[in-house]
């Protein structure tokens, strides 16, 4: 069966989907570019690897569904959680002064 936008937005929770994927990618985008101005990831390396490999696995749950909305949003929540995986390691967090 082949999917197509017009079959996906029929269906309303396809929409309240949608709605949750971009919602959840309007919260990390301004964090990653934050860390890009700033030099500084402002996460812990262990969140940043566990919430990597969920979202990597969910890809994975999202094709057996065959769930496009939720494909996308855990490819791009994947690249994003990479992006500051790699920034944390260019940019590693320095101590705070008191």
């Amino acid at each position: 069966m082949e999917l197509s936008w017009s079959l996906i937005l029929s269906y309303p929770a396809s929409i309240i989907g949608i709605l949750g994927a971009v919602l959840l990618l309007t919260a990390w985008i301004p964090q990653t570019y934050s860390a890009i101005k700033t030099k500084n990831v402002g996460m812990r390396r262990e969140f940043i690897f566990l919430y990597l490999f969920g979202s990597m696995f969910l890809i994975f749950h999202s094709i057996f569904l065959s769930d496009i909305v939720f494909f996308i949003l855990n490819v791009v929540s994947t690249l994003i959680a990479a992006v500051n995986l790699y920034l944390s390691y260019v940019y590693p967090s320095r101590p705070t002064k008191k």
